[in-house]
C-alpha cells in the first residue's frame, strides 16, 4: 500500500507539475497529491489513518482496507454512512460491494478517480461521483468534509449481490472468503485457489469437447433443411471453435471473481480474457460472411448465385464483417463505440462526396450481383462495345471484344445502360435470301423448296417449328426465295458449323433440283432502225 502511494504520488507530480507552473495567484489549485496531509484532512480510527476527503480517497479507502495484507474492515465500513445499520452490517456492505465490483470488471486502478476536494458532476451540477456507468445506483456523495457512499446506494448493495451472483455461489463466496483469511501463499496463490484452478482447468477441458458435440448438433438442427452436407460440414468446421472457445471464455470470465484474486491480478487476468472473447466472437462474425455465401451459392432452394460473382459478395460481406468484428472486440474491452460509429457514419459521409465515382461503381456492382444481366462468357452489347464477358470485377466489368481487344467497363456503367445479352438467346437464327436465276422452271424451284424443308426436319439442331422457306419476291435480277431457320444452341461456334452444314445441304440440293443460283446481272436491248 505505501509503494503504491508513493507511485501514485510521483505520477500526480508528473502530471500536476506543469500544470502549477502556469497558474496565476487568482486560480484555485483543486488536486494536490493523494498523501498530502497539508492539503487533505486524514483520520485516524482503530489506529489506522485514512481520508475521505476526495473521491479517490473514498474509494481507496473502502477497497484497500479490504485486502488481506492491509485489512481492516471496519475502517473499510466508514465510507457507509452509520445510520445503514450496525459495523458488522456495513462490514458486510463493504465486502458485497467490493464483490460487485469484480463481478462487473470494475477495478480501481483502471479508473480516473478525481482528486478534488469539492468534485461536481456535469450532468446534474451535484456534489456526487458515480463509480462506473454500469451501475448508477452506486455513487458518493459529498457529507460535511467527508466523502461516502449515499444512503440509496447502500440500499441497493443487496440486490446487485444478488443479481450479480445466483443463489447457488452466494454461499460458496462467502464460505471461500473466510478460507481466503490466514492461509500460506504458494506462488502467489494460496492453497485453495490453485485447487480452484486446477478444478477450472479440468472442467473447462471437459467443456471443450461437449460444447463442441453440443455446437455441431445445434448447427445440424438449424441447416438441415436449408444447406446440403457439405455445407453442414463446413459451417461445423468454420463456428465450432470460435463458438466454444467465446463460450469457455465467457464462463471463465464469470468464475473469475470466486476466485478471490488481487484486484491488480483479476483486472490483468479480466483483460485478457475480454480481449480472448472478443476476438473469437470477431472471427466469428467475419466467418458468417463466408457461411453467407456458400449458403447462397449452394442453397437447396436452388437461390445459387452466379460463381463469378461470388468474389464481389465475398469481399463486401468480409469487408463489413471486419468492421463489426472490430467494434465488437473494442466493444467487450470497454471501449465506448458510440462515437466512434458516430465518426465512421461522418466519415463515410465525405468519403462518399470525395469518391462518387467508387461508391458508383459499387453500387453498380450490387446491381449486377442482385439482377445478374449477363455472366461470365455470355455474348454481350453494352453501350456500343460487343464482345464476350471475360471478367466481373469489383469495380469494372472485362470484355473481350471480337477484334481480340480488352474493354473495361465501370460496372455503374453496364448497370445502368441497355445490355443487350446475346449469350441469353435460347435459340439461334439463321435468315438469308437464296436468289435463282430467271429462266428456272418453276417445277425446280417447288423441288429446291421442298428439298429444303426435309433438310431443315432432319437436321439434329433445327427448330421443327416457326421456320420459314418460301417463294418470296420477284428482284431485279433473281428469283428470291425466303430462308428463316432456328438452331437449339446457345454456342456462337456450334452455330457457326450449324449454318455451315445447313448452307452445304442446300447447295446439294440444288444440284439435284437442277437450278442455279443468281447473280447480278443486267441485260441492254437495242431498238435498231428500218433504215439501218
Amino acid at each position: 500500500m505505501k509503494y503504491y502511494l508513493s507511485f501514485l504520488s510521483l505520477l500526480s507530480f508528473l502530471i500536476v507539475f506543469p500544470i502549477y507552473g502556469q497558474e496565476t495567484e487568482e486560480e484555485v489549485i483543486m488536486e494536490s497529491f493523494p498523501n498530502d496531509h497539508d492539503f487533505y484532512k486524514f483520520y485516524i480510527y482503530d489506529s489506522t489513518e485514512y481520508s475521505q476527503s476526495t473521491p479517490y480517497h473514498a474509494l481507496h479507502t473502502h477497497m484497500d482496507f479490504l485486502d488481506e495484507e492491509n485489512y481492516r474492515p471496519a475502517v473499510a465500513a466508514r465510507v457507509f454512512p452509520t445510520k445503514m445499520g450496525s459495523l458488522e452490517e456495513r462490514i458486510n456492505m463493504a465486502y458485497e460491494l467490493k464483490l460487485i465490483y469484480a463481478a462487473k470488471g470494475i477495478y480501481l486502478s483502471a479508473k480516473e478517480l478525481p482528486l478534488e476536494k469539492d468534485y461536481v458532476e456535469k450532468n446534474t451540477n451535484k456534489k456526487r461521483f458515480i463509480i462506473d456507468s454500469r451501475i448508477p445506483e452506486i455513487y458518493l456523495i459529498k457529507v460535511g468534509e467527508r466523502w461516502r457512499y449515499s444512503s440509496y446506494s447502500c440500499l441497493k448493495i443487496r440486490d446487485l449481490f444478488e443479481k450479480s451472483y445466483p443463489p447457488y455461489s452466494r454461499k460458496f463466496i462467502k464460505y471461500v472468503s473466510k478460507l481466503n483469511k490466514g492461509q500460506e501463499i504458494y506462488f502467489g496463490l494460496k492453497v485453495w485457489q490453485w485447487m480452484a484452478f486446477l478444478a477450472l482447468g479440468v472442467i473447462m477441458y471437459l467443456a471443450y469437447f461437449i460444447s463442441q458435440w453440443v455446437v455441431a448438433i445445434i448447427i445440424k438442427l438449424l441447416f438441415s433443411k436449408q444447406a446440403s452436407p457439405s455445407v453442414i460440414h463446413l459451417i461445423i468446421k468454420k463456428f465450432s471453435k470460435p463458438s466454444t472457445l467465446a463460450f469457455l471464455a465467457f464462463i471463465m470470465y464469470l468464475c473469475l471473481p470466486m476466485l478471490l484474486l488481487d484486484s491488480q491480478v483479476m483486472r490483468v487476468i479480466s483483460l485478457v480474457i475480454r480481449f480472448f472473447f472478443g476476438i473469437c466472437s470477431a472471427v466469428f462474425v467475419f466467418r458468417t460472411a463466408d457461411i453467407i455465401v456458400i449458403q447462397l451459392m449452394h442453397s437447396k432452394q436452388r437461390l445459387s448465385l452466379d460463381q463469378h460473382l461470388e468474389p464481389v459478395l465475398r469481399s463486401s460481406l468480409r469487408l463489413v464483417a471486419l468492421m463489426i468484428g472490430i467494434l465488437l472486440l473494442m466493444k467487450v474491452m470497454g471501449y465506448n463505440i458510440t462515437n466512434l460509429i458516430t465518426g465512421i457514419s461522418f466519415g463515410g459521409l465525405i468519403l462518399a462526396f470525395a469518391a462518387q465515382d467508387t461508391v458508383k461503381n459499387f453500387i453498380g456492382s450490387i446491381m449486377l450481383f442482385t439482377d445478374q444481366p449477363f455472366k461470365v462468357g455470355d455474348n454481350v452489347v453494352v453501350k456500343g462495345q460487343a464482345g464476350i464477358v471475360e471478367e466481373i470485377g469489383f469495380r469494372t466489368t472485362k470484355i473481350r471484344t471480337f477484334d481480340n481487344s480488352l474493354v473495361s467497363l465501370p460496372n455503374n456503367l453496364a448497370a445502368d445502360n441497355d445490355i443487350n445479352n446475346l449469350g441469353k438467346r435460347e435459340f439461334r437464327r439463321f435468315k438469308t435470301m437464296l436468289t435463282l436465276e430467271y429462266g428456272t422452271p418453276p417445277e425446280n424451284i417447288k423441288r429446291f423448296i421442298e428439298g429444303i424443308k426435309e433438310c431443315i426436319e432432319n437436321h439434329e439442331l433445327t427448330r421443327k417449328e416457326g421456320y420459314q422457306v418460301r417463294l418470296f419476291q420477284f428482284s431485279s435480277s433473281s428469283i428470291d426465295v425466303y430462308l428463316n431457320v432456328f438452331f437449339i444452341t446457345d454456342d456462337y461456334n456450334i452455330e457457326l458449323q450449324s449454318r455451315e452444314e445447313m448452307m452445304f445441304s442446300i447447295m446439294e440440293i440444288a444440284q439435284r433440283a437442277e437450278v442455279n443460283f443468281a447473280f447480278p446481272t443486267q441485260t441492254i436491248h437495242l431498238n435498231k432502225s428500218g433504215e439501218e
